[in-house]
């Protein structure tokens, strides 16, 4: 099994969800199932969501305890959330590592906010220091829902690849897990977005392969939101 995140990415993401201690979790974007395994080791029930229809033949005699789901993320979750539900078992963790587009991550996000939660929800994002996912991260509705009690989108800073390595390119950014909490109690003011490592991330995007590509800066754009945070 191939797990794509650093040694310090996933001893942060093995605590989290061994302290989360989940009935339920979900995993969205299980690729070849380095991160499952540790899901699937804490959790009494996983939920795999991914377009790779091979996750379920490859991985589902490994993992007994793991529901192989195969097509959108976005589209699924509602059935999913509503599964859980009607189950009468509890969901206490979420990882969200799957379309690494803006507007994939937001709807991973925004498709999330349907849940009423019954216990406290670790939800946490991988890919956080890449630009697209950044940004998706960023631009979610977090106001909108009142179980959301924190988020931290440097929670581990990212990497960046000064040469080309595995599938990212020569300049690339990825890796960093964000990491967001949802609270059975309502809120009672607007939620704080942190980015401890924001400065980190302005710096290095300079050097970056993204710069120049779109029509804006996305350095200037995380600005931006920070001060209207």
């Amino acid at each position: 099994m191939h797990w794509q995140m650093t040694r310090c990415e996933k001893f942060a993401f093995s605590k989290l969800i061994e302290t989360a201690a989940p009935q339920v979790a979900i995993e969205i974007g299980t690729y070849k199932g380095g991160s499952l395994q540790t899901v699937s080791k804490f959790s009494e029930k996983v939920y795999s969501l991914d377009i790779d229809p091979d996750c379920k033949s490859q991985l589902g005699p490994l993992f007994p305890n793991v529901d192989f789901r195969t097509g959108d993320s976005k589209s699924m979750i509602a059935d999913v959330l509503a599964e859980i539900k009607h189950s009468g078992m509890e969901l206490g963790f979420v990882l969200i590592d799957g379309d690494h587009t803006t507007e994939g991550v937001r709807g991973d996000i925004e498709a999330l906010f349907q849940h009423v939660p019954t216990r406290d929800v670790t939800v946490v994002f991988h890919d956080s220091f890449n630009p697209a996912v950044r940004e998706g991260i960023l631009s979610a509705a977090w106001q909108d829902c009142p179980f959301v009690e924190f988020v931290e989108v440097d929670f581990i800073p990212g990497v960046f690849h000064h040469q080309a390595f595995d599938t990212a390119e020569a300049g690339s950014m990825y890796g960093g897990l964000a990491v967001a909490k949802l609270s059975p109690q309502s809120r009672t003011g607007p939620v704080k977005i942190h980015q401890s490592q924001q400065g980190l991330f302005d710096v290095v995007y300079q050097s970056s392969c993204y710069v120049g590509k779109g029509s804006k800066s996305r350095s200037g754009w995380f600005k931006r939101f920070s001060k209207a945070a």
